[in-house]
């Protein structure tokens, strides 16, 4: 009895076996396929992820070397600092920074006077007259920079991270509204720059620097209304004049011609009363040679 019990438990314990087997079997048919598919999103994504974030690595190794490169020197190029913007906008600060760097180069060139990679002398003069600024370059410079610092304002306006950017184009765009000679423009990009400020106690100094600003806006507004040497006109050129010695010939004596230049110095009058002049006598006749006596 006892064994046959035991043949019992085994052919039960052999069916519950079979049976999750089966189970089992059932599970994989129904489920393997969507469970293979998220593991295959999960193992695929954070690849995909691993390269995007490298590829962002790169890119922005590459944005800041040609930042760089594009910055370096005491007169760089604004164009080429608005490509490097343009080319990077998007990739952590390498654009605002980019756009802000193009702003202070067109501001550089106006206070210089001259334009942007233009050769200069040591004396400060420049060696060809065409890279002087006229007065229409420097209101479109003064456009063009306004229009980098606004980018700059705009792009930074909601990330906190970026606060230092935006308060660097509202202290570019006051510098140009004070270049222009508004001040009321300049005195609401520096109130925006205390409202900025006052958010957070990092930026605290950059409060007294508006309101210092502030306060000298009508000594700064005075300046800035001189006129410049770009809007003075051009320096009246006079008519040579006439050389020493130049010949031109007379009207009443065609042919002949006259020298007009210092009169030449004429003698002294002799002073006092002069002998009269000797009058010239004729040499005296030779005497006639006496006759000879004839033989």
């Amino acid at each position: 009895m006892e064994e046959k019990k035991n043949i019992q438990i085994r052919e039960r314990a052999g069916l519950e076996e079979s049976r999750l087997n089966q189970d089992f079997i059932d599970f994989l048919a129904k489920w393997s396929t969507p469970v293979l598919v998220v593991v295959a999103l999960i193992v695929g994504g954070n690849y995909f992820y691993k390269q995007y974030k490298d590829r962002q690595t790169t890119k922005l190794s590459e944005g800041f070397r040609e930042l760089s490169e594009a910055a370096t020197g005491a007169n760089p190029s604004p164009d080429s600092l608005k490509a490097v913007a343009a080319r990077y906008r998007g990739v952590a600060s390498v654009g605002e920074l980019a756009s802000l760097k193009a702003g202070d180069a067109y501001m550089r060139a106006i206070i210089r006077g001259v334009k942007p990679g233009a050769d200069v002398n040591a004396d400060g003069t420049v060696k060809e007259v065409g890279d002087e600024l006229t007065a229409e370059d420097r209101a479109g410079f003064l456009a063009s920079a306004e229009e980098q610092y606004r980018l700059v304002i705009e792009s930074s306006a909601n990330d906190p991270s970026k606060t230092l950017l935006r308060l660097g184009g509202l202290f570019g765009l006051a510098s140009v509204a004070e270049s222009r000679g508004d001040a009321d423009k300049a005195k609401a990009a520096y109130e925006q720059v205390k409202s900025i400020a006052s958010a957070g106690s990092e930026f605290k100094h950059f409060i007294e620097v508006a309101e210092s600003r502030i306060a000298s806006l009508p000594k700064v507004i005075a300046v800035a209304k001189l006129p410049t040497k770009a809007s003075l006109p051009a320096p009246f050129k006079e008519d040579p004049k006439p050389a020493d010695n130049i010949t031109i010939p007379t009207v009443d004596a065609p042919g002949t011609s006259a020298v007009i230049g210092p009169a030449a110095p004429q003698p002294a009058e002799p002073a006092g009363p002069q002998p009269p002049a000797t009058p010239e006598t004729a040499p005296a006749e030779k005497p006639a040679e006496p006759a000879q006596p004839k033989n």
